[in-house]
Formats: structure tokens, C-alpha cells, sequence
């Protein structure tokens, strides 16, 4: 899941682009954020796989990652997206938009 952060999570760019999250980056990450008071939590994707998120991001993005390549100091994603989904303050989950639903506008 792609996350996009919000304006108040905008803290977390430097910790969350050190690395890639395969290799044991993803638990460093997770620390990380959890120093600053951004804990992880578990959720479920639209096709019902659990993954960890912060919450409150600004959306998300249900990925299938196609293929990796080498683009120098970075790995290169490709993927396609399936889902766009916001987070659900209520149920402390992602809710999946579909068809028509709309993304809410961002609070600063």
C-alpha cells in the first residue's frame, strides 16, 4: 500500500526515505515513526491481505507491483494501482472508496 502523507506527517519524509522497506528497513521505519509518536497500525487491503499503515495519511493506495528496476541510487517501482482508499477515524481502518466515492478534502 502506497501511503501518501499529510501536511502534519510531513516530519516523517526524512525517516521514511532512508531506505527501501525490504531488507529490514520497514522495522527500522517502523521505530522510527514510533519515537516521533506515529505508531503503526494493521489493516486490511480491499482484497482482504493485512498490511501495517500510519493512520491519518492523506490517502492510499492499493498497489500490484509489476517489476523492480535499477534507476542508480534508487529501486524503481513499477505498479499498477487497484484501489484508492482514506483512513477511517471511527473504525481505525482504511476505507476503500468505490465507483463514485469521493476523496474528502485534506485538512492542513
Amino acid at each position: 500500500i502506497l501511503q501518501l502523507l499529510s501536511p502534519k506527517q510531513s516530519k516523517l519524509v526524512s525517516i521514511l526515505g532512508k531506505m527501501p522497506g525490504w531488507d529490514g528497513g520497514a522495522t527500522m521505519k517502523k521505530e522510527e515513526c514510533a519515537k516521533l509518536g506515529y505508531e503503526w497500525v494493521a489493516v486490511e487491503s480491499s482484497d482482504e491481505e493485512r498490511f501495517e499503515v500510519l493512520p491519518h495519511c492523506a490517502s492510499y493506495i492499493q498497489v500490484e507491483l509489476k517489476r523492480v528496476t535499477d534507476g542508480g541510487d534508487h529501486d524503481v517501482c513499477i505498479v499498477q494501482g487497484i484501489k484508492t482508499g482514506v483512513w477511517d477515524d471511527v473504525k481505525k481502518t482504511i476505507f476503500w472508496l468505490e465507483g463514485n466515492d469521493q476523496q474528502p478534502a485534506l485538512d492542513a
